[in-house]
């Protein structure tokens, strides 16, 4: 018969009193683990619900006007004149200052803010941050301008900049011209793909310091950026029966800033005479091939159809006695027989050739001495005048045309531009500008 060891009560005890104190040591540790894990859960909610709230607080809205809204764009000079009854307002950024800008927003406008994002031109005061291998071709019709690589970070960096100043002056938002390069002989070799991708760039950069862009032109790329941009700003759609392809952006509630212009007609240095012709023809004076033109606004439609002079000041300043000479000249031919009339016509005709020959002579001679003193005067670069590209650099505004009837009707009633904020300008794109209704 087997023997078992007998256990006695105290030692019977002594275990359970240790198996409690573990179960009730385990209970107290599982409790302050379940705590703890409370505790950190909420912090860790409490960091989620503040990165969500940061977000939501640092995204800035984004403005977005409406199709049809009523503008007005001046890019040559500052603006002085602030009375034009016009919701937006495009305006150069370099040439206006932020109290301009605060000026228009304190009538209840909002401001854009134009600059040139794929051009380098000559005259702006942040040119020398631009390394020349970024430039390519020259603008023929601009002089002083180049395009740009706007695939070269050097040209991003200082197109970020602008939009910087943009921002510190209170613009709402930018228009970046001159961004369809690819449909020009940029001498880049630039594609549609490189503007698609340098736009998206500045809609990015923009939207992050809240303000919006547009799109200026680029047709061909509207399909690739409509859904970030705001607006479209477009040049003679209605001329060149293009109004179809920036509708996209009016079917959207986008609105299309649409430019048409008046009759103005431009000389170059070294071109020819037809735009003092032109003038000739429309005042009836051979005085006017030396002249300036005026700029007077058309108040209002039925002033611009009842208008049919062309104001011209003379270069030089005619005395009175002088302009009584020709008076009593004029009165004297109109008294004379046909013939006499047809050979002093023959004879103007001959004297104004000779005229045209001398004035183009002087032009030349006029050109190379100013070249001339150029190269002799070193700082001849730091002290010229300053060209503008709505100034037209060396072109020189001789004649504005009457605002036709027919140019009227034509720009405000073009097929698929109905809600089309339409405005009619001057090349110059000076304050004068005329609208579709009264």
């Amino acid at each position: 018969m087997m023997n078992f060891p007998q256990t006695s009560g105290w030692q019977v005890l002594a275990a359970k009193r240790k198996l409690m104190v573990s179960c009730v040591l385990g209970l107290f540790f599982l409790a302050i683990g379940m705590d703890l894990r409370a505790e950190l859960g909420a912090g860790n909610n409490q960091k989620k619900m503040s990165k969500r709230s940061t977000t939501s607080t640092s995204t800035p809205t984004i403005w977005q006007p409406a199709a049809g809204v009523k503008w007005q764009i001046q890019l040559i000079d500052a603006v002085e004149d602030t009375t034009v009854d016009a919701d937006i307002w495009d305006i150069d950024l370099f040439d206006n200052t932020a109290e301009t800008i605060t000026t228009l927003q304190n009538k209840g406008h909002k401001v854009i803010c134009y600059f040139s994002a794929g051009t380098y031109e000559d005259w702006r005061p942040d040119i020398s941050k631009f390394d020349t291998a970024d430039f390519g071709s020259n603008l023929d019709e601009w002089p002083g301008e180049r395009w740009l690589n706007i695939k070269s970070s050097s040209v991003r960096a200082i197109m970020s900049s602008r939009l910087d100043i943009a921002k510190q002056k209170g613009c709402d938002g930018v228009d970046p011209d001159n961004i369809d390069a690819y449909g020009n002989e940029n001498g880049l070799g630039l594609t549609e793909a490189d503007s698609v991708d340098f736009l998206t760039f500045l809609a990015a950069e923009s939207h992050s310091r809240g303000m919006s862009i547009g799109l200026k032109n680029g047709g061909d790329i509207i399909g690739s950026v409509i859904d970030k941009m705001q607006w479209s700003v477009n040049e003679q759609c209605a001329e060149y029966g293009e109004c179809e392809t920036y509708a996209a952006f009016t079917k959207v509630n986008k609105p299309v800033f649409h430019i048409e212009y008046s009759g103005e007609t431009i000389d170059a240095a070294g071109s020819d005479d037809t735009s003092v012709s032109a003038v000739e023809t429309a005042t009836d004076s051979k005085a006017t091939s030396t002249a300036t033109a005026i700029v007077t606004p058309i108040s209002s439609p039925a002033a611009a159809a009842t208008a049919t002079a062309i104001t011209t000041v003379p270069a030089t300043p005619v005395s009175t006695s002088a302009a009584a000479a020709a008076t009593s000249t004029d009165v004297d031919a109109t008294k004379t027989g046909s013939t006499d009339t047809a050979a002093d016509d023959d004879a103007d005709e001959d004297d104004e050739d000779d005229d045209d020959d001398e004035d183009e002579r002087d032009d030349e001679d006029d050109e190379e001495d100013e070249e001339d003193d150029e190269e002799d005067d070193p700082s001849a670069d730091a002290t010229k005048e300053p060209k503008h590209r709505y100034g037209h650099g060396h072109h020189k505004l001789r004649a504005r045309a009457v605002l036709s009837s027919t140019l009227k009707t034509s720009a405000c009633n073009a097929a698929n531009a109905d809600k089309f904020s339409t405005v009619i300008k001057n090349m110059n794109l000076d304050a004068w500008v005329e609208y579709c209704s009264i």
